[in-house]
Order: structure tokens, then sequence, then C-alpha cells
């Protein structure tokens, strides 16, 4: 494997890795007062396998949020956050889950949810993503008609694919090269 592409790989399953941790490290207490909402999950879309990393990320991020605020942070949790995914997957990667999670002829027993995230990363996220979105970043183009906000979502939405998040002011430098130029001095 080129070594570019590992280390893209390894840079992006230690961000989702950085997720699970930050957000479902310690199993979240309500005060003794407080009775506990339950946590519908009907804001969560699917995920189907799309290729592009900010897809899984979005997905698992809005997971990794929903199994806290049900009680499901800490270690000894995992084998319930990977039943709960099964709700929240569908279409090839729906297929993959239960193929090399669930079925009783799996090759790997006793999957943790991070490696989920990660088996689903290595089976549908691209490597040429990170390519891709490097030049689409450097590529995007302002379009009067949607404004400038939609032109920074975009370009936010693909340094959010590269392998490297872009720096503060290379970002700034993007998105005032990609404006008209009248529209500096309303700006800055």
């Amino acid at each position: 494997m080129n070594e570019v592409v590992k280390l893209h790989m390894d840079h992006m399953h230690d961000r989702l890795n950085r997720l699970v941790d930050d957000s479902l490290g310690v199993r979240f207490k309500f005060p003794d007062r407080v009775k506990p909402r339950r946590a519908e999950g009907k804001h969560i879309r699917t995920y189907s396998g799309g290729h592009k990393f900010s897809q899984l990320e979005d997905w698992a991020m809005d997971m990794c949020y929903h199994l806290a605020a049900c009680c499901y942070g800490g270690d000894d949790m995992d084998q319930e956050r990977i039943f709960v995914l099964h709700e929240f997957i569908d279409g090839e990667a729906w297929n993959w889950f239960h193929h090399h999670v669930l079925h009783t002829n799996q090759d790997k027993q006793d999957w943790t949810f991070k490696e989920v995230l990660i088996g689903l990363y290595n089976c549908f996220v691209n490597a040429a993503t990170m390519q891709e979105a490097h030049e689409a970043f450097r590529h995007a183009v302002y379009d009067a008609r949607t404004g400038v906000q939609t032109f920074y979502e975009e370009l936010i939405g693909h340094a959010q694919n590269m392998a490297v998040y872009p720096d503060e002011f290379t970002i700034w430098e993007t998105f005032l090269d990609g404006i008209p130029a009248e529209m500096h001095h309303a700006l800055i």
C-alpha cells in the first residue's frame, strides 16, 4: 500500500477513534433528581456506505452522541452499541455489517464499536477521496445564485474529507481567492 495512502487511512482511523473516545469514553449519568428522557433516533439518518469520509464521520458523530444520550457510554457497552447500529445502517453498509459483524460465520469475532466504524471506513471510503477532496477544495467556485455562505460551507465540506485539514489561513485564502474582488472590501 502506498505510504501516503496508509498515512491518510491511519489519520482517518484516528479521527474516528477520537470521536468514539470523546463522546462515549464515559457513561453519562443523570443527576439524581432528573429522569432521563428516552432518546429518539428519528433524527439520525442511516448510513448506506457512501465513499466520502465526511458522510461516515457525520453519521458516526450523530450515532455517538445518540448513544451517549441513551447512556451507552463506557468501556463495557460495546456489544450494546453494536446492536443499536443495526437500526441505523442500510444498503451496502447493511450487507457488510451483517456479513462481517453479525453473521455466525464471520471471520472476526468480538468486534468493538470502534472496529465496526473502522471496518465501514475501510470498506466504503475510497483512498482516492483524499486527492479528490484536495482538488475539489482548490477548484471550488463561488456561485452568486447560492451565495457566500454556501461557498464557504462547500470549502469546509471538502476540507473535512482531506487527509490533513487545512489551516485557517489556507481556508481563508482559498475563500477570498474564490469570491469576486468587489466583495473583499465588504467582508474585511
